[in-house]
C-alpha cells in the first residue's frame, strides 16, 4: 500500500479537533464553574466565622469566661452570618443556572454540573446546621 493511502486512513480515525465556538464555549463554562467555587468559598467563609460567634462565643460567655457580653450579641451576628453564607450559596447556584443556560442558548445539554451539586449540598447543609444550632442554643 502506498503511504498517502495510509495517512488518510489514520486522518479519519482521529477525532477532529474542536471548533473556535465550542472551545469558546467550553472556556466560558470553565469560567462558570470557577465563579461558582468562588462564591462557595467565600459562602464558607461566612458560614464558619458566624457558627464560631454562634457556638464556641456563646459557650465562652455561658462559662463565665468572657464578661460584660449579652449571651444574645453572638447568637444574632453569628446566625446573620450564617444566613449571609447561606445567601450567597443560593444566590450564586441561582447566577450559575441563569448564565449557564443563556450560553446553551437552544442547545439541550445539562445545567447540572458537580459544582452545582455541591453548592446545593451545602446549602441545605448549612441550614440544618443552623437549626440544630438554634434547638441548642438558648439565652443565658
Amino acid at each position: 500500500m502506498p503511504p498517502s493511502d495510509d495517512l488518510s486512513l489514520h486522518t479519519e480515525d482521529q477525532p477532529q479537533p474542536p471548533t473556535s465556538i465550542e472551545l469558546s464555549s467550553i472556556q466560558a463554562t470553565l469560567a462558570l464553574d470557577r465563579t461558582l467555587l468562588a462564591w462557595v468559598r467565600t459562602s464558607l467563609t461566612l458560614i464558619g466565622f458566624g457558627f464560631t460567634l454562634a457556638r464556641f462565643v456563646y459557650d465562652l460567655i455561658e462559662k463565665g469566661v468572657l464578661h460584660g457580653v449579652q449571651s444574645t450579641y453572638p447568637r444574632e451576628i453569628g446566625f446573620g452570618l450564617m444566613i449571609l453564607g447561606v445567601a450567597t450559596l443560593i444566590g450564586g447556584a441561582l447566577e450559575y443556572v441563569r448564565f449557564r443556560k443563556k450560553l446553551q442558548g437552544s442547545s439541550k445539554s445539562s445545567i447540572w454540573s458537580v459544582s452545582l451539586v455541591v453548592t446545593i449540598v451545602l446549602a441545605l447543609l448549612a441550614m440544618l446546621l443552623m437549626w440544630g444550632l438554634a434547638a441548642e442554643l438558648k439565652p443565658i
